[in-house]
């Protein structure tokens, strides 16, 4: 049987069709920590919205924040990384510091990109000038307050830690109480941090040489939150969205989910509730609210082949427009869950009332993150736990356990410093 002309020329046009197909260009990213859910509204936007417009297609992985470091390192050991990671914002900077992540100051329009967030943030992600991840979500701590509690006691609002002082024993006299976010836990190093930006202390010296909980602000922010608990009674534990209905606590630091779960869960407090800034210190005749900020980040990893698509990808993730309907559409479509975009100013366009998005944008604005130093987070968050511990738990002097903390972190600054040396001045070089 003879074919005809056309027919052979069908057949080509399909396989060409066919083979432009399979040739579409994909990238892979990990993300760190999403819900089922989340995952699949950001494959649903990546695919109309990113794919369809650039072509180039996403493939995503999703991991837990239980394992997602040892995945990352696996990952960057044998080589078999995928082109763009997201996690935690201070474990990119380790990862980068050895050359499994770029530095993308290097890529460009990195300007540009980089204003889109707020600023605080990316001290988890630089390192002498060097920047390793562009923030894509955001989260922050804020207060929550009885209004009915407080104005039965005379109290409008509290805006620092010695009016909180003040108040707490007629609250406590009134069988209620105040509760600071992360209690004994290993995560305790936030609220430690949030006094210590408050006063004017940090994890490290302006050069990042020196630790710098031993300077005198350091020490007195950590004796401050060591009284709260051990002289004030404040909890060191409780189930703070029961405590928060039924009384038991007048006011708590939490994370922006509480907000959702208060609207969710406790329709009867309607009313009897708002959120404000946290507590600060008057420093220097100006009252000093810093809370503690920040969000999960996005960067390329060095074995990629395909890093000017990564960019791309990265740029269009943390677009206001891309952002925006990613918070939108999960909060919507997934009851009682906060999602904060990374975009400054486009957290007054979410789905919340205009007066608490404004809280909001206020503490995202002043908030601050863990600054990166060459010490692993992991054990410089152990040094804060276990100097909390043996002040509250075992009645330590604070400065003695804070200095002792402080002697820990010194001798790990100076080995880590002698380990990364070769990796930081083959870094630098890049930029020159």
């Amino acid at each position: 049987m003879k074919l005809s002309k056309n027919f052979w020329f069908l057949l080509t046009i399909l396989v060409f069709l066919s083979l432009s197909a399979g040739a579409a260009e994909k990238i892979s990213v990990w993300l760190t920590g999403h819900i089922n859910e989340e995952m699949s509204i950001i494959k649903e936007i990546t695919e109309t919205a990113f794919t369809a417009k650039t072509g180039i297609e996403v493939e995503y992985t999703n991991l837990s924040w239980a394992d997602f470091e040892n995945r990352f390192l696996m990952a960057a050991a044998s080589g078999d990384a995928p082109d763009v990671g997201g996690a935690g914002a201070l474990f990119l900077p380790e990862l980068g510091l050895r050359g499994a992540m770029i530095d993308l100051s290097l890529m460009p329009g990195f300007d540009e990109i980089s204003k889109r967030s707020y600023p605080g943030f990316y001290r988890s992600l630089q390192y002498k000038g060097m920047t390793f991840g562009i923030p894509y979500t955001a989260t922050v701590s804020t207060a929550f307050q009885r209004d009915d509690i407080l104005n039965d006691l005379g109290v409008k609002s509290i805006n620092t830690w010695d009016e909180l002082r003040q108040v707490l024993p007629k609250l406590q006299a009134k069988n209620s109480n105040f509760s600071l976010q992360w209690f004994l836990t290993d995560t305790l190093y936030a609220d430690v941090n949030m006094l210590m930006w408050q006063r004017g202390a940090d994890d490290y010296n302006a050069d990042l040489t020196k630790s710098g909980y031993d300077t005198p602000e350091g020490i007195t922010a950590f004796r401050d939150y060591v009284e709260l608990y051990t002289k004030h009674k404040i909890p060191k534990e409780i189930p703070v969205l029961q405590a928060f209905m039924n009384g038991d606590l007048a006011m708590a630091i939490q994370y922006p989910n509480f907000f959702q779960n208060l609207v969710v869960s406790a329709p009867q407090l309607t009313g009897k509730w708002s959120m404000v800034q946290v507590p600060g210190y008057n420093v220097g005749g100006k009252l000093n609210r810093t809370s503690t900020g920040g969000g999960s980040a996005v960067g390329i990893f060095d074995s990629s082949k395909k890093k000017t698509q990564a960019w791309e990808f990265i740029k269009w993730l943390t677009e206001e427009k891309t952002q925006l309907e990613i918070s939108n559409r999960v909060m919507n479509q997934i009851k009682g869950t906060m999602y904060l975009p990374s975009i400054r100013g486009a957290v007054t366009k979410i789905p919340i009332d205009p007066k608490s998005a404004q809280v909001y944008e206020t503490a995202l604005n002043t908030a601050t993150s863990s600054i990166y130093g060459l010490v692993a987070p992991r054990h410089r968050r152990r040094y804060l736990q276990m100097a909390a511990q043996k002040a509250i738990l075992n009645g330590e002097n604070p400065e003695k356990a804070i200095r002792d903390a402080a002697e820990e972190h010194n001798s790990e600054i100076k080995k880590k410093q002698v380990e990364y040396d070769r990796f930081i001045k083959k870094l630098l070089d890049k930029k020159k």
